[in-house]
């Protein structure tokens, strides 16, 4: 009896079978390598966003909260908002507020803190309420004409406000900066060492 012609071979077939097995695990891995490293950068920059509002809401309360007192009591309303917030109130020599160190109107405000404003770097602490990302620190001053504040997190991001308060009890924003401090907390991963 003659042998049937055309019998299939097994050993290529689970070569190839076995090499496309080792194909599908790698891209597994490297499936779920990017999904971890696409969830960390998403958490990452909710983090910062969520940050950033909470200092934008904390500010926008602060500039209401002048502008409510301007409007209502003048400047006995305008202090006791100021003192709500921390914000330190110096007096400035009437008539002379360029000897006092003012910034005449429409000119840069130079940044001498890390956060962009002419604050000090303590003042009153906002607690978080709302289950957000932290509590907010104010600190700043008013020498009579600028109110400068700062509102920082534990993070390094912060806010920095400089309101000018006019003699017909108005203001206008001189800065509104977000900025975030540099922290270097990594273990060094460089992906370029040339």
């Amino acid at each position: 009896m003659a042998r049937p012609h055309g019998s299939v071979r097994i050993g290529p077939i689970s070569l190839f079978t076995l090499i496309i097995i080792l194909c599908l695990a790698v891209l597994a891995v490297l499936s779920i390598t990017t999904a971890r490293a696409e969830l960390s950068i998403t958490e990452r920059q909710a983090a910062t966003t969520t940050e950033t509002y909470q200092l934008e809401v904390q500010g926008q309360e602060f500039v209401a909260a002048v502008d409510g007192a301007l409007a209502s009591g003048g400047e006995t309303a305008l202090e006791a908002v100021l003192a709500e917030y921390g914000i330190a109130v110096t007096a400035a020599p009437a008539g002379d507020a360029a000897a006092a160190g003012a910034v005449p109107a429409g000119e840069a405000i130079e940044d001498e803190t890390p956060s962009g404003g002419t604050v000090p770097a303590a003042g009153t602490t906002i607690s978080d309420d709302d289950g957000g990302a932290g509590a907010i620190t104010v600190s700043g001053t008013f020498d009579g004409e600028l109110i400068s504040a700062t509102f920082a997190m534990d993070s390094g991001r912060t806010l920095a406000v400089v309101l000018r308060v006019s003699n017909n009890d108005t203001y206008t924003i001189e800065q509104w900066k977000t900025t975030t401090q540099w922290t270097d907390d990594g273990a060094g991963e460089n992906l370029w060492l040339g």
